[in-house]
This record gives C-alpha cells, sequence and structure tokens, in this order.
C-alpha cells in the first residue's frame, strides 16, 4: 500500500496533463510540437546542383541530357552537389562531372588527390587546371575555379575503350565548361 500511495501524485500528474491536453482541444500540443519541428529543420545551407543546369545547354555543350546522373553511383560526395553526363554519342566517348561545393580553391591543392595545378582561362574565369593522383593526362583532365562561396570543378574522364582520343582532354573540358558558363554560379 505505501507503493501505491508514492505513485499516486505522478499518475494523478500525468491524467491531469493528458485531461488539459484534451479539453484545448490539442491547441497546446500541437503548439508543442510544431515549436520543435521548426528548432529541428534549420539545417545548414546546399551548395548549388549543377543538375538544374538547362537541357539545351547541356545539349550546346556536346552532352548528352539522356546520361545526366545525379552525384557518382547517385551520391554526392566531400560536401560537393555532384551532376554528370556523357558526351553525345561517338568513337569517342568521356564523362563529364561537375562538382559544386563550400570549399575554397585551395581543397585542390591536397597533393593526395590532385596534382599538377596551372592557372587557365576558362572563357572569362580565370580557373586551375587540375589532374587527380593517377590519372593519365591524355585520357582525363579537371578545372576549378571560384564562384563567390562556392568552388566549382569540372572533370573530363575518356572512356576505357577510346584508347588515344582525338582531343586534348583539358582543352575539351575547357571548351564544354566554357560553354556553360551562362549556366554556372558566378
Amino acid at each position: 500500500m505505501g507503493r501505491a500511495r508514492r505513485w499516486i501524485p505522478t499518475i494523478a500528474t500525468l491524467l491531469l496533463l493528458a485531461g488539459c491536453a484534451n479539453t484545448t482541444g490539442g491547441d497546446a500540443l500541437a503548439e508543442t510540437t510544431s515549436s520543435a519541428a521548426m528548432s529541428t529543420t534549420a539545417s545548414a545551407p546546399t551548395p548549388w546542383d549543377p543538375c538544374t543546369i538547362r537541357d539545351e545547354a547541356i545539349e550546346r555543350a556536346g552532352l548528352n541530357v539522356d546520361t545526366k546522373e545525379s552525384g557518382v553511383f547517385g551520391r554526392d560526395q566531400f560536401g560537393f552537389k555532384i551532376c554528370g553526363w556523357e558526351s553525345q554519342p561517338s568513337d569517342s566517348k568521356y564523362y563529364v562531372r561537375i562538382f559544386v561545393g563550400f570549399h575554397t580553391i585551395d581543397w585542390i591543392s591536397d597533393t593526395s588527390r590532385f596534382d599538377r595545378l596551372e592557372p587557365v582561362q576558362v572563357g572569362a574565369r580565370a580557373a586551375t587546371q587540375f589532374q587527380q593522383v593517377a590519372s593519365d593526362a591524355s585520357l582525363d583532365c579537371g578545372v576549378a575555379f571560384t564562384a563567390g562561396t562556392e568552388l566549382v570543378m569540372a572533370t573530363i574522364i575518356t572512356g576505357t575503350q577510346v584508347g588515344n582520343p582525338p582531343y586534348d582532354p583539358c582543352t575539351e573540358l575547357n571548351t564544354v565548361v566554357a560553354a556553360l558558363d551562362s549556366e554556372l554560379p558566378t
């Protein structure tokens, strides 16, 4: 009987709270829930999504809109929003990916990932050309520049079946990125 007396105030308080919530028509509960939801929905800003580039611009740049892939194997990486396309069907197939994230240009100075950094001009933008470590410069290339608070990187990777492409990968990539310039963040 002594134990029951200790629990009676707790049970009475719970019943009183439940009764109060019911007599107000759930308004008090709704206010509490919505306030809690509002405080947990604030999220970090996300980078601009290159998959929002208009299809017409992708086609003008020589890429195949039907091959659009969000992320790398469907996933964004290292805080970057990523989108990629294949070249128009031909014997010289390549893949272009655009990465956008809240990084500085120094991000590509990481020698465990990138090397052969070189200043270049891509359209009207000052950029840095790079190679991914262990990539073949005759098949692959990358370029990066900042746009406001975002780092924009683009890469070209020549398909494994191509062998010796009839284009210079860096020249081809710079042409594609320059063609997309009006679609990219400023």
